[in-house]
């Protein structure tokens, strides 16, 4: 397991929302969903890994009835790990470059209707 998870600025909900997600510099579009969901970016499943450390550009649907939003992101990690019949898969991490405030309240939405209650 990523040792860096416990120390993420941003935590992350467990969450599924639709992404298309494009390597800058690749032609091909990877359509996929979201494992985890947080402010600083997202965890999501492929069947190929990516380089890390690659720029990658994101749609995320969020499921409000809104145009997918639009960021940018950079490969922080990827683990393999192999699946049950499936083969292997990849889960990848990507960090948000930079959300809009428009968008972060959106995401701070959708994040707020699926995070479990907190309690003082």
């Amino acid at each position: 397991m990523w040792q860096g998870m416990n120390q993420r600025r941003f935590p992350r909900t467990k969450c599924q929302c639709k992404v298309r997600m494009k390597q800058q510099g690749h032609t091909f579009t990877i359509s996929t969903v979201t494992e985890n969901v947080g402010l600083g970016g997202v965890c999501v499943y492929l069947e190929k890994g990516l380089d890390i450390f690659s720029p990658v550009d994101l749609e995320l649907i969020l499921g409000d009835g809104k145009p997918p939003v639009k960021i940018q992101g950079t490969i922080v990690w990827v683990v393999r790990r192999r699946e049950f019949k499936k083969g292997y898969c990849f889960d990848t991490g990507v960090e948000f470059a930079e959300l809009s405030p428009e968008d972060k309240a959106r995401l701070d939405s959708v994040i707020d209707k699926v995070s479990p209650p907190s309690f003082p």
